[in-house]
């Protein structure tokens, strides 16, 4: 249904190329699922509707999607390294699942998964125009129209949403980060304008939270911090559910994408909105500057919609995965 779906909406904006997904290069990595569940004495069985592969046993219940890094494991969610996939007439299952299955990590409450409000923030305003292409065309201003057109799509689906700025203003990193925390968001989303000395690079970049600094250093500065009666347990617990969430959504955005015919990657960063913020967040290089042929595009109306499009469909891809866990 989520392919049919998908191909549907491709369909109606008229954008091209899928591309077939494959992970025979991590192989090694995995194990076919009979041989997993035979190992570790589960069931199974598949919902080939859903895309979702059950595996049970006494006192287990244990929930995957293909293509999907969530687990859903005793009505707790958790995050694999990566996704089951599905590849001549065999289901692959990642070898990382056993440690989870095995071992007592982080929970994460199906309640923490519902995504109601976005915090949409367009990088760079006012003073700091961000990067500037040959020909003139700013950064601030870009993101500001992409983030505009976000928020109408979200509002569209029934989400709430924020914008950082409405206009042309400076705003500092650290305000940014309190804005969402105020507004108390479920994913806060930073939109931004790529630039590079070479000018033939181009394409969508997704940046999420490198997991080291997430579930080591960052519960720490938290804590220290906030400096109020939640535990570092507590902040431990906060941050590995956020990195998880933000790593589905960075494989949401790249699969929608990709299958709206965008060339785009995803990548682990530290920037400042990721590294000190309190929800789910992602920075999106819609574009680069530097490039003719993308900045051509990005002064496009049609592109700015495809752009926003896309990642409003990542959002509702991101519930509607979670979502599916959940059904009887």
């Amino acid at each position: 249904m989520k392919k049919l779906f998908l191909f549907f909406i491709i369909f109606l904006i008229g954008c091209v190329s899928i591309p077939r997904k494959t992970y025979v290069s991590l192989l090694p990595s995995y194990q076919e699922l009979k041989k997993f569940c035979q190992e570790n004495k589960l069931d199974y069985s598949f919902n080939t509707l859903d895309d979702i592969i059950y595996l049970k046993t006494k006192g287990k219940d244990i929930r995957l999607l293909l293509n999907s890094s969530i687990v859903f494991f005793n009505g707790c969610f958790f995050s694999l390294k990566n996704p089951p996939f599905y590849e001549e007439g065999k289901i692959y299952i990642p070898l990382d699942l056993k440690k989870i299955i095995s071992k007592k990590l982080p929970s994460l409450k199906l309640e923490d998964f519902s995504t109601k409000t976005v915090v949409i923030d367009p990088g760079h305003g006012g003073k700091d125009p961000g990067a500037i292409s040959p020909w003139g065309l700013r950064e601030k201003d870009i993101n500001l129209k992409v983030a505009k057109l976000l928020k109408k799509e979200l509002e569209k689906k029934g989400f709430l949403v924020y914008l950082t700025r409405d206009k042309d203003k400076f705003l500092s990193l650290k305000e940014r980060v309190k804005f969402a925390k105020e507004k108390e968001a479920d994913l806060f989303i930073s939109i931004h304008a790529n630039f590079n000395r070479n000018r033939y690079i181009r394409g969508v970049e997704i940046y999420y939270l490198s997991p080291y600094f997430s579930q080591k250093l960052k519960p720490f500065y938290l804590a220290k911090k906030e400096r109020n009666n939640y535990s570092l347990k507590f902040w431990k617990n906060l941050c590995y559910r956020n990195n998880s969430i933000s790593k589905e959504f960075a494989n949401c955005l790249v699969e929608i994408f990709k299958e709206m015919g965008f060339k785009v990657t995803s990548k682990r960063a530290k920037f400042y909105v990721l590294k000190y913020g309190y929800v789910p967040a992602i920075l999106v290089e819609i574009g680069y500057l530097s490039n003719y042929y993308e900045e051509r595009l990005l002064r496009s109306a049609r592109y700015q919609r495809q752009v926003a499009r896309a990642i409003s469909l990542a959002v509702s891809l991101l519930n509607d995965q979670y979502e599916k866990f959940v059904q009887k």
